[in-house]
Order: C-alpha cells, then structure tokens, then sequence
C-alpha cells in the first residue's frame, strides 16, 4: 500500500477527513519545499483558491507530521513528510545554497546519532532535530552556480542518499 494512504487510513480511524483540499496541498508538495505563497499558486491552478484554508489545512498536515515547517533562508518552507525516504518529521537534514535557493535534503544517522549521545544531552530525551544548514562553495562561480547541475549541494544529495 502507498505510503500516503497508509497515513490517511490511520487518520481516517481517528475519525479525521482527508478532504480534496489536503489531498490537493500533499500532492503539491510532494517532492518539494515551498512557501505558503507557493503551495496557493499550486493550488489556485487546481481550483482551490481560498488562503485561509491553506494556512488552516497546513496547521492540520502539521500537527498530524504529515508535514514539517522549516526555515530555509529566512522564509518558512513547508516539506512533505510521508512517502520520504530521507527523513521523517523529527529528524531532518536540509541543505540549501544561498546562490540558487536549492534545497536538498540528506540523511545522514551519524550526524543525528552524534548529537542525540552528545554528553550536553544525556539526561535529555531528543523528540525533534532539525538541521539546517546554508552557504555558498567558496569555490562559485555566480552564473555557472545557479545552473542545477553545477551546484555543489546537487552532488550532496546524490552522496548520502
């Protein structure tokens, strides 16, 4: 079974709807980190035009960690959770160039696994972890850089995923 009905049948025994309006803000944001803004115009071309039930819809998705909100170069992105084999909506590791505003995401156990056995947190259970993390090469070249295939964080993903 799909990873997304799976999630929607555990709400559904929790008596909560998955009305056309949450089917519609997931299958926007499959695949990808985007603003409110962005996830509006997505489904504005669905014909769902009203923001308010966005915000209230993406309240919900993130309360139920269907999705996670994260800050990604000074703006609020939102990220599917579900159907994602990199992260679940505790533990997250997002990379992003300040060049091109790409965004990758890794996953890396180690790094999660470091910080959680840190000594600092050893009387302290660790529920959430979200990294992100934002630069530049210091190698760029400003045009070349903002081109998807000579980004260095492209090669990242391909890495540790």
């Amino acid at each position: 079974m799909d990873p997304k009905e799976k999630v929607f049948n555990e709400l559904r025994k929790q008596t909560v709807r998955i009305t056309k309006q949450r089917r519609a803000i997931i299958d926007v944001l499959d695949g990808n980190h985007l603003t409110i803004q962005e996830i509006h115009e997505g489904l504005k071309k669905r014909g769902f035009h009203n923001l308010g039930t966005v915000y209230n819809n993406i309240d919900f998705l993130i309360e139920n960690k269907i999705v996670t909100q994260i800050f990604i170069n000074g703006k609020k992105h939102y990220d599917l959770t579900i159907d994602e084999l990199s992260h679940n909506a505790d533990s997250h590791i997002h990379v992003t160039c300040k060049v091109n505003d790409n965004i990758i995401e890794i996953n890396d156990s180690q790094i999660f696994d470091m910080i959680k056995n840190h000594d600092i947190f050893k009387n302290f259970d660790i529920q959430k972890l979200q990294i992100v993390v934002e630069g530049t090469c210091s190698h760029y070249d400003t045009d070349k850089c903002k081109t998807d295939k000579a980004c260095f964080i492209g090669n990242l993903s391909d890495i540790h995923n």
